[in-house]
């Protein structure tokens, strides 16, 4: 099987990653939920962690998903790795932020690291659905961090409001995108 073969039975096998999509697009908006309910704190936090639910549960998603069998190739399950566990490298700049207590930035920080996450898997799934959802989730993160109210200028409930809103907004996307990702 050729590389080509292979990422295009692996886009059939997962409908395009929609399980991943609508798993941590269900992840972000209940961050959005309790960055609304809760103090910033508890919505870092929140945002911060939220994948160790998304994943399984993408992982359910894509097991539960019809087609065909998930393909399999020498070094090609690495490079799905690799790619995936590149995001982790930006987690010390968020684990910065909540440690400073710069709890409104976390959202926007793990926004930045899904956009950058997402470029490669645009090759991987040979469509650039992932291209367009990291452009959309850049535009909309870097709009509503910029406008924003800030602490000490705005309230601490008003500052919140915003990373809130960076997080509805991803998880909004995200989940636009999985409906996308399925009806390939």
């Amino acid at each position: 099987m050729s590389i080509d073969e292979y990422r295009q039975i692996l886009a059939e096998s997962t409908r395009y990653g929609w399980g991943f999509l609508a798993a941590y697009g269900f992840t972000w908006l209940i961050c959005a939920v309790v960055w609304r309910l809760w103090s910033a704190r508890v919505g870092a936090y929140c945002t911060l962690f939220q994948g160790m639910v998304a994943l399984p549960l993408a992982f359910l998603l894509t097991a539960l998903t019809p087609g065909p069998t998930t393909p399999t190739m020498p070094g090609m399950d690495n490079v799905s790795v690799v790619l995936a566990l590149g995001q982790l490298l930006g987690l010390p700049i968020v684990i910065a932020l909540v440690t400073r207590h710069q709890f409104t930035q976390v959202p926007s920080a793990m926004a930045l690291m899904v956009v950058v996450h997402f470029a490669p898997y645009s090759w991987l799934y040979a469509t650039p659905l992932y291209f367009i959802v990291g452009a959309a989730i850049s535009i909309a993160a870097a709009t509503i961090h910029t406008t924003a109210p800030r602490a000490p200028a705005a309230t601490p409930d008003r500052a919140a409001a915003g990373a809130g809103r960076v997080c509805l907004s991803t998880g909004v996307i995200m989940l636009i995108s999985a409906s996308i990702a399925w009806s390939i």
